[in-house]
């Protein structure tokens, strides 16, 4: 016999307004158990306790009280400008709670299409592209940091570029051409990986250069495929390596280049669930895929959704639509 739920006689009297404030202080006490926050104030307070001024970047503010949903509030000893603990972050100004934020998270750290993730969340289709874009936002440059070392490998691999017209009755055109973005991949034997957008067809040495050098410390060795524009950067990175002819029914090129050859295949199987995706943001998706691939590396120190959180509470970034 199922037992009777001993909330349902408190619970069914209560109006909407009053349901949704149940509601909500459910789902913060879920939050702040199972990730240790609930609310922005409480996520603020633990990885961004005394933000630096959001106008001339000194830090060490003063604190300025509380606002009336208990962020912490802080006035520059500088310039004298007041902020609280959200401003300069993706997170400031949202109108929904963290637990609505926390659920998007996760279902983005899992790469789930947008339609879905609005219906998973709670959210509008529009507020769901805003928000992908928010966090996209926290990992323009995210690259900018990561250089290969020690033993590394280099390949490149292509997508069809949507953006590009086609006339009636057009068919893409076969093979590596003008209608495919290249996109430089590399990982080295630490497996940090990278993945540059460098333009259209096959690459050309400067192209290969001006994207991947800043991404290579001098003198490690290097694993390719005799592709003709890794001359140039393999000599200027002043590196050695290692060759091997591009050819999938040769068991020493897979081995030799199985590294990166897997990278290359999981990048294009994540790229492939975005159908509709605008090509001038295909280094966002890359640049969040990346993001992804080191935060689960470490999943085991830290935990991954309070990991990205954090991640979005410290980075100062902002969207701006283009509408």
């Amino acid at each position: 016999m199922t037992r009777a739920n001993p909330y349902e006689g408190f619970v069914s009297p209560l109006d909407a307004g009053e349901f949704r404030s149940l509601s909500s202080a459910v789902s913060e006490r879920e939050c702040r158990e199972r990730h240790g926050f609930g609310t922005f104030a409480e996520a603020a307070a633990i990885y961004r306790p005394n933000p630096p001024c959001p106008r001339c970047g000194l830090p060490d503010p003063g604190r300025d009280g509380f606002t009336d949903s208990g962020l912490q509030r802080f006035e520059c000893r500088s310039c004298g400008c007041r902020f609280n603990s959200l401003t300069g972050t993706v997170l400031e100004h949202s109108k929904k709670g963290m637990p609505t934020w926390v659920g998007f998270v996760n279902v983005m750290r899992f790469n789930v299409p947008l339609d879905a993730a609005a219906e998973l969340c709670g959210i509008t289709h529009q507020t769901a592209f805003e928000w992908r874009h928010r966090i996209f936002a926290t990992v323009d440059g995210y690259q900018d940091k990561i250089v290969l070392r020690d033993t590394s490998w280099l390949d490149e691999t292509y997508v069809n570029d949507t953006d590009l017209s086609h006339g009636y009755g057009e068919a893409r055109k076969r093979g590596l051409s003008k209608q495919k973005v290249c996109i430089a991949v590399a990982i080295d034997v630490h497996k940090n990986p990278v993945a540059v957008v460098i333009g259209h067809g096959k690459p050309s040495s400067r192209r290969m250069e001006e994207g991947m050098l800043p991404h290579i410390a001098p003198g490690p060795h290097m694993v390719h495929d005799r592709e003709k524009s890794h001359g140039v950067l393999i000599r200027k990175a002043g590196l050695t390596d290692e060759a091997h002819k591009a050819d999938v029914r040769d068991p020493e090129y897979l081995e030799g280049m199985q590294m990166v050859n897997s990278l290359c295949s999981w990048i294009k199987r994540y790229l492939w669930r975005f159908n509709g995706m605008s090509m001038d943001n295909l280094q966002s998706y890359l640049n969040w895929y990346v993001y992804l691939f080191r935060v689960k590396q470490a999943s085991e120190r830290w935990p991954e959704t309070e990991r990205v959180v954090r991640h979005l509470l410290t980075t100062a970034a902002r969207y701006r639509s283009s509408t």
